[in-house]
């Protein structure tokens, strides 16, 4: 997963926490460091806080997304007060000052719904109306 937050000791923090529990943390200082990092690197999931000098969260989200639609990104912030034009990029909001179980339920969730979403066979086409079969 790639984190993105200005906050160098919450940085640190989340990247050491996410590590005890299995996951590979790649992480930047900034959005616009971030935004690199993720055109560089093979990431399955991205974090981002909102508020941040530069390009913010909602940039970041749109970025990410822009470059791979499919890519997970959450917000997480202190702020709840989110912007409408947010939601439309971000999979998921944390509020940082929640319950880590929570947040971890969310990447979890995320990362599930992202492989089985790879992992699904192409819808079948259908016979169409001139009883023309398809066949396996």
């Amino acid at each position: 997963m790639l984190w993105i937050d200005d906050f160098a000791p919450a940085l640190q923090l989340y990247k050491a926490t996410m590590e005890m529990v299995g996951f590979k943390v790649l992480t930047a200082s900034s959005g616009e460091a971030g935004v690199k990092l993720a055109a560089m690197k093979p990431i399955d999931l991205v974090i981002t806080d909102y508020e941040m000098p530069g390009m913010n969260g909602e940039a970041v989200a749109a970025t990410i997304k822009a470059m791979d639609p499919k890519m997970p990104v959450i917000i997480f912030s202190g702020n709840t007060m989110v912007s409408q034009h947010c939601r439309r990029y971000a999979d998921a909001f944390c509020d940082k000052a929640g319950n880590r179980d929570r947040l971890l339920g969310t990447i979890q969730r995320l990362l599930y719904s992202k492989r089985i979403s790879v992992l699904q066979p192409p819808p079948r086409v259908q016979a169409s109306h001139h009883e023309r079969r398809m066949v396996a």
